[in-house]
């Protein structure tokens, strides 16, 4: 009884979080950003860019962070799917249909609890982090919009978008202990650099008399 009437309460505390962001704090300027901000594709596209980047141009350790950056964001998405076929929570924008949808703003078929954009971009923005402590508030910065801009699109309930954002952060600093580990046993791999092969070094580093 008291676990059922703490559930009715987190739940009365959910709809109230996302009348609150869909409806009261709507106004012209997110009308017009949130759209921009929840399409994948306006990230997917500089990210793929940025990836093949490393992948052809940079060290090895750049190679396998790449790598690993979408291996964490593909195995975000995949479990958080499951995670939803088993909730099964329908999306706020079916239960309040009064809510108008904005221009740009999709209502699917699909099943809420946890967001998969929650989930995948906290994923790659712990990842980052871990790697690249610099880019930490950044990172963290546009995961937030993205996560917010999921209940302001009437898409999710603030419940859905924080389990997939601590989904997503588990998943991201999990694949980035793994990644550093695989650097470590790559970098064990190489083979040790002798003194013949120092000295050939500098020999070709000397000017020709």
């Amino acid at each position: 009884m008291l676990i059922a009437s703490w559930f009715d309460r987190v739940r009365e505390w959910d709809v109230a979080g996302f009348h609150l962001i869909a409806i009261n704090l709507q106004n012209g300027f997110f009308d017009s950003l949130m759209p921009f901000i929840t399409d994948k594709w306006n990230f997917t596209v500089p990210l793929a860019l940025l990836s093949l980047y490393l992948i052809l141009f940079r060290p090895r350790r750049d190679l396998i962070l790449a790598i690993s950056a979408v291996a964490v964001v593909l195995l975000a998405d995949g479990t958080t799917q499951i995670f939803k076929d088993l909730v099964q929570r329908i999306r706020p924008c079916h239960v309040f249909q009064q809510v108008q949808l904005l221009h740009g703003a999709v209502c699917t078929n699909s099943f809420s609890f946890p967001s998969n954009h929650a989930s995948n971009i906290f994923a790659l923005a712990a990842f980052i982090s871990y790697n690249y402590p610099r880019l930490a508030i950044p990172s963290f910065l546009i995961a937030g919009l993205v996560g917010y801009s999921r209940i302001y699109l009437t898409a999710h309930y603030p419940i859905d978008v924080l389990a997939g954002a601590a989904w997503g952060m588990l998943l991201g600093v999990t694949v980035a202990m793994a990644a550093r580990r695989l650097m470590r046993f790559s970098q064990a791999d190489e083979p040790p650099k002798t003194d013949a092969t120092k000295e050939s070094l500098v020999s070709h580093t000397k000017p020709s008399q």
